[in-house]
Order: C-alpha cells, then structure tokens, then sequence
C-alpha cells in the first residue's frame, strides 16, 4: 500500500508539475498575444496617420494643380486686359462703344479677381525689385529717390505670387 501512495504522491506531483507548466505556457501565451495586440494597434494608428498625411498630399497638389492650370489661362488672359484698357484711353470712340468694352474690362477684371488675381500698385510706391521691373531712371523732383513715376505695364500678382511685375519708371 505505501507503493501505492508513493505512486499516488509522484503522479499528482507530476500533475501539479504538469498543471504549472500549463499555466505558465498559457500566462507566456496571453502575453505573446497581448503583446501580438499591442503591435498590431501600433501598426494601425501609424498606418491611418500615413493615410491621413497621403490624403492631406493628394488634396493640397490638387489644389496646386489647379492653381496652376489657373495661372497658365490668366497669363495668356493679360495681354487681352492690356489691349482692353488701351481700348478705353481711346478718346476717339462713341461712347455706346467705349461703355460696351468698359463693361467687358470690368467683368473680366471681377472673374479674375474672384480667383485671386491683384493688379500691383505701382506710381508714387517705393520701387521693389520683387514687384517691378525697372525700364526708365529719371529726375523728379516730385517725387523721392527709388519712387515710381510712372507705370509703363501693370503687373499682376495671383494668390501671393508674382506672375508679371510691373514695368516702370523710377525716380533718381
């Protein structure tokens, strides 16, 4: 009988030997997945903040795409505003005539402003390289040194960029 419960006490202990490894193999298992949890959340939140960035990207070259194709259309557009204003200094047209073009120069100088077209100031401003483009130097007394005179060609910015600066004439 005491072979017995020898017998007895080492299959038990074998079974609570058994038993702890269980557990541990199974705690090392809820950790190994825990962990497996943790990463793939990690790999998701960086994955939606790659889309938001990719999304973001995508919609400001769009934007700049069509700034673009905006620009290229308006620069050819401004030759046509010159011929237009030089039209309406004419003095020598009827006058249904001379409203008729006024209303057109006005229009299409409302459209382009609505898309973020602004002529430069130019006459009795300080001369900036950045805005004009200097033709004529000349004395006047007028006006101080590095002013401008006259405009010769009006320049143009579209949303905060310079697509044709202003030819002038500026004082000595």
């Amino acid at each position: 009988m005491k072979e017995n419960n020898i017998h007895s006490e080492e299959i038990e202990e074998e079974t609570e030997d058994e038993i702890l490894d269980e557990e541990g193999s199974v705690e090392e298992e809820i950790d190994a997945t825990e962990q497996e949890i943790l990463d793939l959340k990690n790999s998701l939140s960086r994955i939606q903040a790659d889309f938001i960035n990719f999304k973001n990207r995508t919609q400001k070259e769009k934007a700049q795409s069509i700034a673009l194709a905006n620009e290229g259309l308006i620069l050819r557009l401004l030759p046509v505003i010159d011929d237009l204003e030089r039209a309406l200094d004419q003095k020598n047209c009827s006058n249904e005539f001379s409203e008729g073009i006024s209303m057109i120069y006005k229009n299409m100088i409302e459209i382009l402003k609505g898309e973020g077209l602004e002529e430069v100031p130019s006459v009795g401003e300080p001369f900036d390289p950045n805005f004009h483009h200097a033709v004529v130097m000349e004395d006047n007394d007028e006006l101080e040194s590095n002013h401008i005179i006259e405009t010769l060609q009006k320049g143009y910015v579209l949303n905060d960029k310079v697509i044709r600066p202003s030819m002038v004439k500026v004082s000595n």
